[in-house]
């Protein structure tokens, strides 16, 4: 389930390559024993929510992307603190723990997209587009830690259910092995 504006955040600063300025930007603030895989700045994003077969979404221009081994987390990188308009989210966090599968797809030449169904039910789909050129190559590292992270939480293991993560419309090894119609990943 995606949580919207519930994330703690703290401002932090960078100096920019080559100058002399300074920058301030968003950070989530980390839970107990969490890791930060990845960020990237400069993305946009917009998080669908097909619930009830009604499509709702939520979006940010100038956001930022946060994989940690607990969370998915989208922070707004705005510079006005006071969004004008009404579809607009300042922090959206995903715990991974809740994701049933996941697939991932590239889009367009420099965004991805991931389809996520939760534990709950709910079908969520994230079209990221990295906004610098020169990030553009970062998607593919962003679809691998996260195929990463997930794969991690299924090692732990759930007595719930059992995730299916799927990447590039492949079939996962759960499908695969249950579903006699469908070839596993490794023969598709």
């Amino acid at each position: 389930m995606a949580l919207f504006n519930s994330t703690r955040v703290y401002l932090n600063t960078k100096s920019s390559r080559g100058s002399k300025e300074t920058s301030i930007y968003r950070v989530p603030v980390p839970q107990v024993n969490e890791s930060f895989f990845f960020n990237q700045d400069a993305v946009k994003v917009i998080v669908y929510d097909y619930t009830n077969h009604a499509i709702s979404y939520k979006e940010s221009s100038i956001a930022s992307i946060h994989l940690t081994n607990k969370r998915l987390i989208l922070l707004s990188q705005s510079t006005s603190i006071a969004s004008t308009k009404p579809n607009h989210f300042d922090t959206c966090e995903f715990q991974l723990s809740e994701f049933q599968s996941l697939k991932t797809h590239m889009i367009q030449k420099k965004g991805l997209r991931f389809d996520i169904k939760t534990l709950q039910g709910l079908d969520i789909r994230i079209d990221i587009t990295f906004l610098n050129k020169k990030d553009a190559h970062r998607r593919e590292s962003l679809k691998e830690y996260v195929k990463m992270a997930t794969s991690a939480i299924l090692a732990r293991g759930r007595s719930s259910a059992i995730p299916t993560y799927t990447h590039d419309d492949l079939p996962s090894y759960l499908e695969a092995t249950t579903n006699s119609s469908v070839a596993p990943p490794a023969y598709s």
